[in-house]
């Protein structure tokens, strides 16, 4: 790779590092998984046969992050427990922290399908087709699952609602 080439990674880099964090953090839960996934995403993406289009540079990315995390837990079917390093981190106010840890919790209680779906839409802001291009589905599949997701997340949220009363 040239020195061109090195000048469009490093731009790559620099505007999507913190996106495929932030999915690889919803998908896992994982703080130090999520960091994990991030580097590997981009060694992948380096190198990789043929280069990345920018165009499509957000779902390729986010579609090697999905197929690293599904890796990740073929070789590790007992993970470790949820969020251990945020619960650590000073920057967040407990309430935020327990918040966020409650949110993960309950994503990753969603079917991973939908779950990358609805991460990919809702915080990432992909648009549907971009979605359905990095799950390798239909933009129908995609609004589905999206639905799905929000109306666990939903049911989720309730139940603990309805715990927290008792």
């Amino acid at each position: 790779m040239g020195p061109r080439e090195a000048a469009i990674f490093e731009e790559l880099y620099r505007c999507y590092a913190e996106d495929v964090f932030r999915f690889s953090l919803y998908l896992s839960g994982n703080w130090a998984l999520a960091q994990d996934l991030t580097s590997e995403v981009f060694v992948r993406a380096w190198s990789a046969a043929t280069p990345v289009q920018v165009v499509t540079a957000k779902a390729y990315l986010f579609t090697i992050a999905r197929n690293l995390f599904l890796d990740s837990l073929r070789r590790e079917p007992g993970q470790a427990e949820l969020l251990a390093s945020l619960r650590a981190t000073p920057a967040l106010s407990p309430e935020v922290q327990e918040e966020l840890r409650q949110t993960l919790d309950d994503l990753r209680q969603i079917a991973e399908g939908d779950r990358s779906a609805l991460v990919m839409a809702v915080f990432e802001e992909m648009s549907y087709e971009e979605v359905a291009r990095a799950l390798g589905v239909s933009v129908g599949a995609v609004k589905s699952r999206i639905f799905r997701a929000r109306l666990r997340l939903s049911e989720l949220r309730q139940q603990r609602l309805v715990r927290s009363k008792t």
